[in-house]
């Protein structure tokens, strides 16, 4: 965009101002004792920056990255490095996000994406590359420190840009939409969310004074307090989409650094040292910030394609009212006027009108629906008439579309006649029938400028078809009852479409929900073992801690898992239509259970609960994908210790019948009434009434998915009161090793 200002006037008005936040921006959210920031909040407002002015704005943060780095007493050396991999950092963001197409409104999934991944952790590394190597080579960083060091500028500002640019992109974007007047309801809702949110972000970060004083109460052990909040940003962002992701995250985040900053709260009870706290806060920051972004952009998405949806549908219904109004009359004046009437209801114009070529060029309005503030065109002669100066409207079947009047290069004549008749802006589609003009269908807005939507536009054509139908059927009556019938079954045939598009969009939200319930219940079984063992590793006496073989390689295995149903659930293999993809191989049953039993001990003990294996040594290999039974047993086992009380017995036997390996689990618990047992394996949403079981049942289906892709089948028995019984078949290998017969 090209400018005719000063330089030194762009300079005072763009560079100044962006330097300045910047440089305030930096001092305030510092760590003294590491002269890093908590957040990067000059790493967001760098990016807005650019975001907003464009590439002219970089010597801004150039020069407010040196005066920042100068007030907290830096070197030359440093100085120009922290500048230099700002400046790069935010630049780089900047160009990714215009690669991906970026929409600074944040109202889809792809922008928030893009923000996140892109400008929020790839762009950062240049930064924290930059800065931790000249911090190191000068000598001010211990090389044992890089990596923390890194680590911490990254995730700086990542949170930075995650908190900081949302929340000023939508006050540049959308101020003006706080100070409009909203519902008593909806202000309510906003008052107890923030309350809500306000309330229990003090509650967890800035109630104790003192780290001493949590350490000797009953919150010594509780862990990922500061996800407390986190389901008040999740409503936040549901019903009122990016303002609820914004201001939640932000509120959420400086109440976080605030506690950190008085050295209280979760992230310091956790660590040893400020900089540990300082990368559980960052860490806690990018996760709460990015979950509420993508949140909100889904639901916008959703009520987008929703309301698209609507506005298809009804205007579809409209036109065929008006067709229906137009073929029950033989009438053409009375065609014309319901015509006209309707149109102006239906796209809120001020003036429609139908105009006829008359014999000798003439042109005459025969109908008219009009605003009562604005005049009449009804009687009006062809000296009168803009269409005698567009005459090629009638010899090129196009339709003329304008959104602003006074920007076209009129006659004298015709910009006499759109003050006459006050005209700001118009919409003329041609009526021709088999290449012969018959007039004009024009739309008028007399108010201000208006820009017509193009499903206005389709509109206004789809109805002229109607009227040039309605034009030539006082002549061909029989012909027209002919295209008449045949556009009946056209508008059924759209509206049997329209209702199979809702279906499909229906179909798809009930999947979304059982992909987003399925997140926070059959991934728990992964998360808990993973947390067990670092709770083990946490509660041994002394600050250094030496990690172990083993527990390192449980924990990857693990997160393995974890990694593996993510991508089964994001590859959609639930569906009934869909098999389950396995990769089989000989596997020995007994060595299999005996290396589970030894990931199920802490969760054992933590239930109280006895497990004995009656599993032959010389039973035959079975063949299956070793990852997918791991997830069935994981599953029965740890279903069976969550619905039953400490202390049960489980057993686990396996034997040889009809050809196939017969596994059962036992357990001597609560049991279950026949209902359940029918409906345990199958895909269902958990009711409304039955509020003591979690989840959705997608990991017993899951499971009944992978015994009957390896051909066998699953089932339960059980009674209440009697415990339960689970049992599924596998096949047995082809090939058995010598020693088994």
């Amino acid at each position: 965009m090209t400018s005719t200002r000063h330089p030194w006037q762009w300079f005072s008005l763009m560079v100044i101002p962006v330097a300045l936040a910047y440089w305030i921006g930096g001092l305030l959210v510092t760590v003294p004792s590491t002269e890093v920031a908590y957040v990067g909040l000059p790493a967001g407002i760098a990016l807005t920056a650019l975001l907003i002015y464009g590439e002219q704005v970089w010597l801004s943060i150039f020069l407010a990255d040196v005066l920042l780095m100068f007030g907290l007493g830096a070197s030359w050396g440093l100085v120009l490095s922290s500048a230099v991999g700002s400046t790069l950092s935010a630049w780089l963001g900047f160009k990714l996000l215009r690669w991906c197409h970026f929409s600074c409104r944040l109202s889809r999934i792809d922008d928030v994406i893009g923000l996140v991944f892109l400008a929020g952790m790839a762009a950062p590394c240049v930064n924290a590359t930059l800065e931790t190597l000249s911090a190191s080579f000068m000598g001010s960083l211990n090389w044992q420190d890089f990596a923390s060091h890194w680590w911490m500028v990254e995730l700086g500002d990542c949170s930075g840009i995650l908190i900081a640019t949302p929340f000023l992109l939508r006050i540049y974007l959308h101020s003006a939409g706080l100070l409009r007047r909203h519902k008593k309801e909806r202000i309510l809702e906003v008052m107890i969310c923030g309350g809500l949110l306000l309330g229990l972000s003090w509650m967890v970060f800035s109630r104790h004074t003192q780290v001493e004083t949590l350490m000797e109460g009953s919150l010594r052990n509780a862990q990922y307090l500061e996800y407390l909040p986190f389901p008040i940003v999740v409503w936040a962002a549901i019903r009122f989409q990016t303002w609820g992701a914004v201001f939640g995250s932000l509120s959420l985040a400086l109440l976080a650094i605030a506690g950190t900053d008085q050295g209280v709260g979760p992230f310091v009870v956790q660590t040893t040292n400020q900089s540990q706290a300082v990368l559980l806060l960052q860490m806690f920051i990018v996760i709460v910030s990015g979950t509420a972004l993508l949140l909100s952009a889904a639901v916008a998405e959703r009520q987008r394609a929703e309301r698209q949806l609507r506005a298809t549908l009804e205007r579809d219904h409209l036109l065929a009212e008006v067709s229906l109004k137009i073929r029950q009359s033989l009438d053409l004046q009375q065609i014309f006027n319901t015509t006209v009437t309707e149109i102006r209801q239906l796209i809120q114009a001020d003036r429609v009108f139908i105009a006829s070529w008359q014999e000798g060029g003439r042109i005459e309005v025969v109908a008219e629906s009009v605003n009562g503030h604005y005049p009449s065109l009804l009687g009006g002669n062809a000296r009168d008439d803009l269409l005698t100066d567009l005459p090629s409207l009638f010899t090129q079947a196009q339709t003329f579309i304008a959104d602003d009047i006074t920007e076209l290069n009129l006659s004298p004549t015709v910009q006499q006649y759109t003050q006459r008749y006050q005209i700001k802006a118009a919409l003329v589609v041609p009526l021709h029938l088999e290449g012969k003009p018959l007039g004009l269908l024009v739309a008028h807005h007399c108010f201000g400028i208006r820009h017509w939507q193009k499903q206005e536009v389709k509109l206004l054509e789809q109805l002229a078809g109607q009227v040039m139908i309605a034009m030539s059927q006082a002549q061909l009556y029989q012909k027209v009852q002919q295209l008449n019938c045949n556009l009946e079954k056209q508008v059924e045939y759209r509206t049997h479409q329209l209702q199979e598009k809702i279906t499909e969009v229906q179909e798809l939200h009930d999947m979304k929900a059982v992909f987003l319930q399925a997140v926070s219940h059959d991934l728990r079984t992964s998360i808990m073992g993973l947390l067990m063992l670092l709770k083990n590793l946490q509660h041994r006496p002394g600050d250094s801690l030496t990690l172990s073989r083993s527990i390192l390689d449980r924990m990857i295995n693990s997160s393995e898992r974890q990694l593996t149903l993510i991508n089964a659930l994001s590859e959609d293999h639930f569906s009934e239509q869909r098999p389950l993809m396995i990769h089989c191989e000989p596997l020995c049953l007994s060595n299999f259970i005996n290396e589970l039993t030894q990931e199920w001990q802490p969760l054992l003990k933590q239930n109280q609960a006895h497990l004995t294996l009656n599993i032959p040594h010389n039973l035959p290999l079975t063949y299956g994908d070793k990852e997918k039974l791991h997830h069935v047993f994981d599953h029965l086992v740890t279903n069976a210790l969550k619905h039953n009380p400490p202390g049960i017995n489980l057993s686990i036997d396996a034997t040889v019948e009809q050809g196939m390996i017969y596994c059962r689990l036992t357990d001597n618990g609560v049991g279950m009434c026949d209902q359940q047992c029918s409906q345990l394996f199958k895909l269902y949403l958990r009711s409304l009434h039955d509020r003591r079981r979690t989840g959705i049942g997608l990991g017993s289906y899951q499971c009944r998915q992978i015994i009957e892709a390896h051909g066998g089948n699953i089932g339960v028995k059980s009674t209440p009161g009697n415990g339960c019984q689970f049992w599924f078949t596998l096949p047995m290998a082809k090939s058995q090793p010598s020693a088994v017969s």
